[in-house]
């Protein structure tokens, strides 16, 4: 069996403890490091653990998938919570097609299960093959500070995700985006049977996140929807988009985010 990814985010306790697992499949920076402003609000109800996606070789979604099976086996657990967002989310999805007995619930933010701009995405998953990783990166900076513009993102964090996400390998962020380019998981979402919270946002730039997550929630048997009109793709280091209010929100009275 290939090696689980490594966990990025995670409290150790002494004692046993009585909090769920939960259980963040990074973006397509694929760190696992962007998640530091949801986690300590999590904390008090869930252990949680953000991993970090594989860097090396043509992994698959299958594989990816295990790993994060894998990963709720290593903290003796049956099944767990899990977040995901963009390219994270379709791996939430095959994890959730794959293990259905392994999934507690879904938080899918900003995702998609086809990626509609085809052109666009085959293009990108291309070049990203060819091109030098030094000539792609500069491209990439800009468009992603434009995006944690969008978010309102204070500078230290700017500087934390700019941090964190030069450590991607070329190879990786060139796979991930060839993964994404052959991405069609549409017609099986009706047999994820999780509960599922599906977050889109208006000022989303890089998804049509609000349109994808209505498409989601009519396939998905058990799917809510909640909308944010002044929060972008980045919306999880701004500070509009609290996964734990939010969550505490949709367990307590799931209804109430369909009328959001």
């Amino acid at each position: 069996m290939k090696e689980p990814a490594m966990n990025t985010y995670e409290n150790r306790p002494l004692t046993p403890d009585p909090r769920s697992l939960l259980i963040n499949i990074p973006g397509l920076d694929g760190t696992g490091q962007l998640f530091f402003k949801q986690a300590p609000g999590l904390d008090e109800d869930y252990r949680v653990v953000s991993i970090r996606l594989r860097d090396h070789g043509r992994f698959t979604y299958e594989d990816l998938a295990e790993d994060v099976a894998a990963i709720i086996r290593q903290h003796g657990e049956e099944r767990a919570t899990i977040t995901a967002e963009s390219f994270g989310g379709s791996v939430a999805f095959t994890f959730a097609l794959r293990y259905p007995q392994m999934v507690e619930r879904l938080i899918i933010v900003n995702s998609f299960p086809r990626y509609r701009q085809r052109i666009r995405i085959k293009l990108g998953a291309w070049l990203a093959a060819r091109v030098p990783f030094t000539l792609v990166w500069p491209v990439r900076k800009f468009a992603s500070l434009i995006g944690l513009l969008v978010d309102r993102v204070p500078r230290e964090d700017r500087r934390r995700f700019f941090e964190a996400t030069r450590t991607i390998r070329g190879e990786s962020y060139a796979r991930r985006l060839q993964l994404i380019s052959e991405l069609d998981i549409e017609d099986r979402l009706s047999e994820i049977t999780a509960p599922t919270l599906l977050i889109g946002c208006k000022k989303d730039l890089l998804v049509r996140s609000v349109r994808e997550a209505h498409l989601m929630a009519a396939r998905i048997p058990h799917a809510q929807v909640r909308i944010f009109q002044d929060a972008g793709h980045a919306c999880l280091m701004g500070d509009r988009v609290r996964l734990a209010e939010i969550m505490k929100e949709w367990i307590g009275d799931p209804a109430h985010l369909s009328r959001v």
